[in-house]
């Protein structure tokens, strides 16, 4: 879908938009330009590819996403989120599309994926000559760890510090800008819970090899050799 949407920034404006977000929900930003194109291209010479835009507009407000993106063994099914917040829920989001069980009850989870701390900070990163702000760094930071039902670490604690730039335009007003730097912390949120599964992924895989490696080896079976036929 972020595909998609990239093309057809590209077909209608030279260049692509970041359409990256969670599978179910792509970047409202990549959305919005390409409304606002396509409201552009309705009284001109684009008017054609309209239909293209519907079509992937229609795509994205049906919740279409692809499924498979998780895989995890029976025995750490459900999978249990502690404390979510916005990475828990896309953390959610994205594991129940691709199939994975997911459960409210602690007690019955085969894993226990723990949210320890999300913050939110910015800092000026711009100013006119006047000193004014003309842009800041909006940083979310994730702490998380991961465990089994037995309370073994499936992954230790760790940090991801992801980081965007917000303009501020003086000719937005306060409710406006609000709401941007809001949504620009869940495009965050949802990089987050990519990188996130991405290290489940990675520590399920290693878990899965260790156990194969450590499973008792069945001895080949001796075959019984044929009794001599007397003459």
């Amino acid at each position: 879908m972020s595909r998609l949407i990239s093309g057809i920034c590209w077909l209608i404006d030279g260049r692509p938009c970041n359409a990256r977000g969670s599978a179910q929900r792509p970047n409202v930003f990549a959305l919005v330009k390409v409304q606002r194109r396509a409201a552009q291209l309705s009284s001109g010479k684009g008017a054609p590819l309209l239909l293209s835009l519907a079509c992937v507009l229609a795509l994205v407000g049906c919740g279409f996403h692809l499924r498979g993106a998780v895989d995890l063994p029976p025995d750490l099914e459900p999978i249990y989120i502690q404390s979510g917040g916005l990475v828990g829920q896309s953390i959610d989001e994205r594991l129940r599309g691709s199939g994975v069980s997911v459960t409210s009850i602690a007690t019955q989870a085969g894993m226990i994926l723990r949210i320890l701390g999300q913050t939110r900070s910015s800092r000026v990163v711009a100013v006119d000559r006047a000193g004014k702000a003309l842009a800041y760094a909006l940083e979310f930071v994730v702490v998380f760890d991961a465990v089994d039902a037995g309370g073994q670490a499936l992954i230790p604690e760790q940090r991801i510090t992801l980081e965007r730039t917000f303009d501020d335009n003086p000719d937005v007003a306060v409710l406006g800008k609000q709401l941007e730097s809001d949504i620009i912390y869940q495009d965050m949120a949802d990089d987050a819970a990519d990188q996130v599964l991405l290290r489940l992924r990675a520590a399920v895989t290693a878990r899965s090899s260790q156990l194969r490696q450590s499973a008792p080896q069945t001895p080949n079976q001796a075959v019984p050799l044929a009794a001599p036929v007397a003459n």
